[in-house]
């Protein structure tokens, strides 16, 4: 396994225990009890190590992941403070507090989860390109870089379409070249396609 698939399944079971955790403290709103330190202690050292194991990424961070594993940084400290105010709080201010921790839990979850899901697809190899193989289709990659990402696959895919019709391989290097010098024309005009929509 990677060192992103291992920070992807402790990101997983961080959430698993911060979903533990909202159930353990929505039983116990549900009967009025108070938490017991020792459990509430174990169940955030748990998920303390989970979240240090799991959000330390140090390459190929987009700014969703990096927002979010901040945001799973503070979700878990202010899920500590709440709990540790819980265990000496009289019980009106106590219900209030853990009905807090137990929405705190819950974004936890939710955000370890996604942040878990995230390193998976981070960890995925690229897909193959077929274009790739060739001298003219990797030249025609490079020109595809210029556009936004959104158009790359589809222009690719038309000019190696167009590179496979040529007859020799001085049309096939005369199309490749031309392609290059129109390419940033090229690219202006997809961005003012994109602007117009």
């Amino acid at each position: 396994m990677t060192r992103l698939g291992r920070q992807g399944a402790a990101c997983r079971r961080a959430g698993a225990l911060a979903r533990g955790l909202r159930r353990d403290l929505e039983d116990l709103l549900g009967h009025g009890l108070r938490p017991r330190a020792a459990e509430v202690r174990v169940a955030l050292a748990r998920i303390d190590h989970a979240l240090g194991d799991g959000l330390r990424f140090r390459d190929r961070v987009d700014a969703e992941l990096g927002y979010r594993r901040g945001h799973a940084r503070n979700v878990a400290l202010v899920l500590r403070r709440t709990l540790e105010e819980s265990l000496a709080a009289d019980a009106a201010t106590r219900t209030e507090l853990l009905a807090r921790a137990v929405r705190l839990a819950d974004d936890l979850a939710g955000t370890a989860s996604w942040i878990g899901r995230r390193a998976l697809e981070m960890d995925e190899p690229p897909p193959y390109q077929p274009w790739t193989g060739t001298w003219a289709g990797r030249l025609v990659g490079l020109a595809a870089r210029l556009l936004p990402a959104e158009l790359r696959l589809d222009f690719v895919e038309d000019q190696c379409g167009n590179l496979a019709c040529a007859g020799s391989r001085r049309e096939r290097a005369g199309y490749v070249v031309g392609l290059l010098a129109r390419a940033p024309a090229i690219a202006a005009a997809a961005a003012r396609g994109r602007a117009a929509l």
